[in-house]
């Protein structure tokens, strides 16, 4: 403890967002179960979660039909994807609050500017 603040330091490793980010998506990982893993509350890996904007990953396939979908948990927590219907690949996706065709419009878009050529889609 800081003898002039009176703050206590706790040693430990950080973990960072990425790190929880990829548990909660790609691991399937529930809040408890990364909480636990890393030694933090549910509350630090919600707002690691809430905080992030956008994680894209790039397809080496470019021409693609897409599916668009919005699940949610809770009322103010959902995940927007879009995915490649053929390769089963998802192409990007984002936290989102609410449901918006702005949003849609903005991930159709960081596709075709990155290179792919959709022919068709389902929302």
């Amino acid at each position: 403890m800081c003898t002039d603040c009176r703050r206590q330091f706790v040693g430990g490793q950080r973990v960072d967002s990425e790190t929880i980010i990829s548990e909660y998506i790609d691991d399937k990982q529930t809040l408890r179960q990364i909480a636990s893993r890393h030694h933090i509350s549910v509350r630090t890996v919600w707002s690691r979660l809430n905080d992030m904007r956008h994680v894209h990953v790039i397809s080496r396939h470019k021409d693609v039909v897409i599916n668009i979908d919005t699940t949610f948990w809770g009322r103010y927590f959902g995940l927007m994807v879009i995915k490649s219907t053929f390769h089963n690949k998802i192409l990007w996706h984002k936290f989102v609050r609410t449901e918006t065709v702005t949003d849609y419009i903005e991930g159709i878009e960081w596709l075709r500017a990155n290179g792919f050529k959709i022919w068709g889609h389902s929302l």
